[in-house]
């Protein structure tokens, strides 16, 4: 019976799986309200904080608000799970168009592409540190627009 529900319990796999499915949704403009508090402890760690972020759930509720109001057709998804009894990592992709102020940055009207890969620890059901990497160098590029055509 092992990696199967019992009596519509879920198991530890789709546990996992669902915490890191709450984890990429987070950052997708339709995220359910109070999804960091139901995803993260409260005494979560933020090892790989972003630009202007500040700790714990507030700060990563701030940072969400502010891509949001950048990206405000921001979609994420998950692209895979792996995960041991320690760690879980997740690699994850999206799009969305700035259509708000992001870092200095004016709108750009231009639609970028997001990845990343992010560990986490999990107890009792919920993140309780993370550490993460993403491409936000080549979103800032991707903001920029197209190179110019060379001058023949």
């Amino acid at each position: 019976m092992e990696g199967q529900a019992v009596m519509g319990q879920p198991t530890a796999t789709s546990s996992i799986d669902q915490i890191a499915s709450d984890f990429v949704k987070l950052w997708d403009a339709s995220s359910p309200a109070g999804l960091a508090e139901r995803a993260y402890a409260k005494e979560y760690i933020e090892h790989s904080p972003l630009p202007g972020q500040g700790p714990g759930i507030d700060g990563l509720n701030q940072l969400t608000g502010m891509y949001f109001a950048a990206f405000p057709d921001l979609t994420t998804k998950v692209e895979a799970v792996i995960s041991d009894s320690a760690l879980t990592a997740v690699r994850w992709s999206g799009e969305g168009t700035q259509e708000g102020d992001l870092m200095g940055i004016a709108p750009t009207h231009l639609r970028v592409h997001f990845s990343g890969i992010d560990i986490m620890r999990i107890s009792n059901g919920k993140i309780v540190e993370h550490w993460g990497e993403s491409n936000g160098l080549e979103v800032m590029q991707q903001l920029q627009g197209p190179a110019p055509e060379p001058n023949s």
